[in-house]
């Protein structure tokens, strides 16, 4: 039986062979190899990079780890699945994905696609932000701490000397001696607590111990700054957790202030913009029933882990910006001023506060429990 051309350039690619542009990228100058078999399973070979690459993607989050004499197996659930891989003793990793079998094409109200962008995704999991439009601010943050006091202190371009996400990022060809630093310096017994500080209450590395986190006037700035340039996502995303504990108590009060009223704004807007939202591919009935309260109950949570429940709020709010280009909605000026009417643009702000706090923690030092390369089944 003949194969496809398609089939052919997949496993056996001719000379000259090249894979064309898809849309979103550049595809063009990847080039094609020969998969290897395993068992019943034609692989390709993967190395780390790309694996953290997808499982950041796919909104990945860890549902089981176990490692004994006989090898190494974790599962990932994700928003398009799940993700499983086995290393057995002495023999290769084998990367497998399953799609979820709790949709159908029938069934579905949602939009059969989004976009997602690979950079803010990597980014964010390594516990970093950074602004496009600014290139000078690119701020990393520091991991969960043990309990204790702890200050934030600004480091100009300090990254080289973090232990948080900085091997990841290198890994994934970033230029640490770029990224600035916030830095987390233990307060001993006898330290007075700073004046004029925030005091942020955080989660620790111990499960029912806290960590008292002041932030000074300087470090308050660039945690604004932050929120003002996290970038927009359709889905939530597997962050750095000592990145999401800061901001999201750094911004708690403010976004607490607002909940109400930017539930209401969502609620309102879906009967305002259905047309654009069918047009986006959302089912119509759920459009006209469902999807205004769903919104709403989504934002008035002030957590959660729905990936269906933020492409409802963040569709919605797109809509109101009058975009589908989320880079148009990277950068906002809400958290670094003081106003309280909320503007199109303040509602994208608050918003953004909102994927943040639906966003995953994920431990990114996972890769060092896995070899250089892999084979994905």
């Amino acid at each position: 039986m003949g194969c496809s051309e398609l089939e052919k350039g997949t496993v056996e690619p001719e000379e000259g062979m090249e894979l064309k542009n898809l849309g979103s990228g550049d595809w063009g100058n990847l080039k094609t190899t020969p998969l290897i078999r395993r068992g019943t399973s034609a692989c390709v070979t993967l190395n780390r990079a790309t694996l953290m690459t997808m499982l950041a993607l796919t909104n990945a989050r860890p549902v089981y780890h176990h490692s004994d004499a006989a090898g190494h197996r974790v599962a990932y659930s994700c928003y398009s699945g799940q993700w499983r891989i086995d290393w057995p003793l002495g023999g290769p990793a084998i990367i497998h994905f399953g799609a979820h079998d709790s949709h159908s094409a029938g069934t579905d109200v949602y939009p059969p696609s989004f976009e997602r962008r690979v950079a803010p995704c990597m980014e964010l999991m390594a516990g970093i932000v950074s602004s496009e439009s600014n290139p000078t601010f690119k701020i990393a943050f520091s991991g969960r701490k043990r309990p204790g006091r702890y200050i934030l202190k600004f480091a100009s371009k300090g990254f080289p000397g973090a232990h948080s996400g900085r091997h990841l990022y290198n890994m994934l060809g970033g230029r640490v001696y770029e990224v600035d630093w916030l830095r987390a310096d233990l307060l001993q017994a006898h330290d007075p607590d700073p004046e004029n500080a925030l005091k942020l209450i955080l989660d620790s590395t111990e499960t029912d111990k806290k960590v008292e986190m002041f932030v000074g006037k300087e470090e308050q700035k660039v945690l604004a700054q932050a929120m003002d340039c996290f970038p927009w996502s359709s889905l939530s995303y597997s962050i750095h957790r000592g990145l999401r504990d800061i901001l999201v108590a750094f911004s708690k009060s403010r976004m607490n202030r607002h909940r109400a009223e930017l539930a209401n704004i969502l609620h309102s807007a879906v009967k305002q913009h259905t047309t654009e939202l069918e047009a986006k591919g959302w089912e119509s009935k759920f459009v006209s029933d469902y999807m205004a309260d769903m919104a709403a109950a989504a934002v008035s949570a002030d957590k959660g882990d729905s990936g269906d429940s933020v492409r409802v709020v963040t569709d919605i709010a797109m809509c109101i910006a009058q975009t589908s280009d989320a880079k148009k909605l990277d950068v906002t000026e809400f958290w670094t001023s003081e106003r309280e009417n909320l503007g199109a643009m303040d509602v994208v702000a608050l918003v953004k506060c909102f994927i943040l706090e639906w966003s995953t923690d994920f431990d990114y030092q996972m890769y060092h429990d896995l070899p250089l390369t892999m084979e994905f089944a």
